[in-house]
């Protein structure tokens, strides 16, 4: 009968070189066996992020005390909100589109790496930022800079979008039975709106208020290529 002694020396030497070997051979699933839901967790990450600002877009939207309030004092200070609760539209759509446009994405990203991570990130940078960029807008919209100013935020929210898509396409971390049409589909639809807001900037030395009815544009162009091929 073999002794412990025999059986280890007869066994092939475990190195440092040969598991890193065997790891490479594995998945990159396998590999993170241990975090079985590392996937979903950047999206429920981002899910929670986005519903944060999409809350926090509210603060502004606050009547102001009216001593002696009559019928016409009310509907007067309702109607001085307009320009508070325009920026909060315009914010909280462009944000529910990005949300979907992730959504969408994240339906066929199979795989992740800490690049998708770090963009991913970025993305979520500008979606935080949507709170105060929509307290520029509801306070100083008449101003060509300020327009400006929301319009070059919301392109570079969704420029990151696109990003994040063009990597995982590039490092194939998306699904392999996508077709070409499909992959061009997801990224011209997440691209239109930012390109709209990106147009908007210039535009808003010429005209604030042209610039603001050009955000229309980004609502046509979701509506548009609603469907996919």
């Amino acid at each position: 009968m073999p002794s412990a002694r025999t059986s280890i020396q007869d066994d092939q030497p475990l190195t440092i070189a040969s598991m890193g070997a065997d790891q490479a051979s594995e998945p990159r699933q396998a590999q993170f066996a241990n975090e079985p839901l590392a996937l979903e967790r950047i999206v429920f990450f981002s899910d929670a992020v986005i519903a944060i600002a999409i809350t926090l877009l509210t603060i502004d939207l606050r009547l102001p005390d009216i001593s002696g309030a009559t019928d016409a004092t009310f509907l007067q200070a309702l109607g001085n909100l307009f320009p508070e609760y325009f920026a909060f539209f315009i914010s909280f759509a462009v944000i529910a589109i990005y949300w979907i446009a992730h959504h969408r994405m994240f339906r066929f990203i199979v795989d992740w790496d800490g690049g998708l991570v770090g963009i991913n990130l970025v993305f979520l940078f500008f979606v935080v930022q949507q709170p105060l960029l929509a307290s520029i807008l509801g306070s100083y919209g008449n101003l060509s800079s300020a327009t400006a100013v929301y319009a070059i935020g919301l392109s570079l929210m969704g420029f990151s979008s696109v990003l994040l898509w063009i990597y995982a396409v590039q490092r194939r971390l998306v699904s392999p039975d996508m077709s070409p049409s499909l992959i061009r589909y997801v990224g011209v639809r997440s691209a239109g709106a930012a390109v709209v807001f990106a147009v908007s900037a210039p535009l808003a030395f010429v005209s604030p208020q042209l610039a603001q009815v050009s955000w229309l544009a980004a609502a046509i162009i979701s509506f548009t290529f609603r469907r996919q091929p």
